[in-house]
């Protein structure tokens, strides 16, 4: 009997042409939340959050997880700025972005927000010719 229904169950992903290791395409409503998060975060990051350390820090991307439980925020660095530095920074201030979100947004759950380390912005020719 068992191996009836483990039969069925590959037969039923065989046919619906998922895997086990790929999720299904986003919903209009996990789209429509993660545009609106990504929004949202970007104006708290430039408007409210008043720490020295994330000058110059600009937000890159922003993605949902499949549940909707956290979001993967990319950054990217100035050229002069320490990473270590920024990313104390940005967990210092999970929290209050956390929760300015929740008021925000009408969600069941305010997902946890995890900063990415994208890259670093490069100097300008005018930030070249000033250090010369």
């Amino acid at each position: 009997m068992s191996s009836s229904k483990h039969r069925r169950t590959r037969t039923s992903l065989r046919r619906s042409g998922s895997s086990l290791f790929h999720s299904e395409a986003p919903s209009a409503r996990h789209l429509r939340v993660q545009s609106t998060l990504s929004e949202d975060v970007s104006l708290l990051f430039r408007g409210e959050l008043s720490d020295p350390m994330l000058e110059g820090v600009a937000l890159t991307s922003c993605e949902l997880s499949p549940e909707g439980r956290t979001v993967r925020i990319g950054y990217s660095l100035p050229h002069d700025a320490d990473p270590a530095t920024v990313k104390e920074a940005l967990a210092r201030a999970e929290g209050f972005l956390r929760s300015r979100l929740a008021q925000r947004l009408n969600l069941k759950r305010t997902p946890h927000l995890r900063f990415v380390l994208v890259g670093t912005v490069p100097r300008t020719e005018a930030e070249e010719g000033g250090d010369a």
